[in-house]
Order: structure tokens, then sequence, then C-alpha cells
């Protein structure tokens, strides 16, 4: 609670606390891989924040050192001027891009722009097979992650985003109990309970993986995602 009520005094502030902040909760596990807070500029009332499960190393496919580079850059502090989603290659910021461009053929207000920021639910990068039991089974994760969340809504609650945007399951237990992606539902949720401003939720596939086919129905992860999207636009469940 004090780590909390540390935040409500402060965040505004000054945003490196934050970095700082997610840098000592996962520092707990002694993992020798980057541990990466954020992938984008930090702003105020941004129009959407992407939170997914954690970053892979492979911000540059194709070219290690700037691959190295990229990811050195998020690890040691805040971007001022490199945003992931707009500058660079990887699979998630493809995926994310192909799901925007599909959706602008019906809402060409729908575009990436400064006004999204990026995090993830664990800041430890790892390899694209994603977090491995070195992670899962290490005896400090659970409360690592408990104190993640708590700091992750309070990012949200202080940022106030007008959409949020879940990534994959993993990045949906942020607020999801459902096991299964297509039984999560967009919603409205309150900044905090003091509160009557509200923020779009929204639960969406695997942005890295959206060539993959649902066991049960067959249809793809970008079909699945592009179609939760809009429906969630339609509905006044996303605001552009």
């Amino acid at each position: 609670m004090a780590i909390r009520s540390y935040w409500k005094m402060n965040y505004l502030e000054n945003f490196n606390e934050y970095f700082n902040q997610i840098k000592l909760i996962w520092k707990k596990l002694n993992n020798p891989n980057r541990i990466i807070p954020f992938c984008t500029p930090i702003i105020l009332d941004p129009k959407f924040l992407i939170i997914g499960t954690n970053h892979s190393d492979n911000f540059h496919p194709n070219d290690e050192n700037e691959n190295i580079r990229i990811a050195d850059l998020f690890s040691n502090q805040i971007s001022t001027k490199e945003h992931t989603f707009l500058d660079h290659h990887h699979p998630f910021a493809e995926g994310l891009r192909k799901v925007v461009s599909e959706i602008q053929k019906d809402y060409k207000e729908f575009k990436i722009t400064k006004d999204w920021i990026g995090t993830n639910r664990c800041a430890i990068q790892t390899n694209s097979s994603g977090l491995g039991d070195e992670i899962l089974k290490h005896p400090e994760y659970a409360n690592c992650q408990k104190e993640m969340d708590n700091l992750l809504k309070d990012f949200i609650r202080l940022t106030k985003p007008k959409n949020v945007i879940l990534t994959g399951k993993v990045a949906c237990k942020l607020y999801y109990s459902e096991k299964r992606l297509k039984d999560m539902k967009c919603k409205k949720l309150l900044f905090g309970k003091e509160s009557k401003d509200t923020f779009n939720l929204i639960p969406i596939w695997q942005l890295s993986n959206l060539w993959r086919q649902d066991r049960y129905d067959g249809e793809s992860f970008e079909t699945k995602t592009v179609n939760r999207l809009k429906n969630a636009i339609e509905n006044g469940l996303c605001e552009l």
C-alpha cells in the first residue's frame, strides 16, 4: 500500500520514477535478461494504451546491432522519440499495423499516432518463445506479478487513456478471469472508485501470431482481432 500511495502523490511529476519502480520489481527474479518498462514515449491522456505480455528479443529481426541498440535504449531510459509501434518492424508492431490498416478501410480515423503508448504485464525481455519456467516458476514471480499489476492499474488511473488494449491471454489476466479470449467482453471501467470517468477495455488476440487459427472454430487471430475492434467501435467501446 505504501508504494501505491507514493505513486498517487508523485507519478505525474516524474514518469522516470515509475520506470525505476518497474526495474526494482523485476530485479527480484535475478534474471540476466534486460528489463524493459516501456517501448514508446509516455504521455498523459493517450488515445490508446497497448499492454502486451513481455518484449521479445527481435526489435529488428534483420539487424542484430540495431536490435541490441533498440533494446538497450528502452531498457536504460524512457524514450523521448523512438516509438516501437511507429518505427520498428518486429512481429508485434507489424501485426498491430496490419490490424489497424484493415480497420481503416471502414474507419479512416483509426490510425497509430504518437498518442498511442505501450508497456507489458511483465517487463523481462525473453526470446520469441516467451515467458519460460525460469520466470514463471521462480519463487518470487507471483509476488512480482501482483506488484506489477497494481502498478499498471495505477498507471492507467493516472495517465487516463481513452482505450486500453490487452493483447493475448497473459496480458488479459490483468483484468479478466475467463480462460478463453472469446469469452472476454469489451467493457467500460471506472478509473477509480471515486472517479466518474471511464476508459474502454478491449481484450484481443496476440498480435505477434495473427496467422494462427483458433482450434475451436478455425478462424484466424487476425480476423478475430479485427472483428472485435470493429465491434467495439460500433458499440461505443473504442473511442477514436
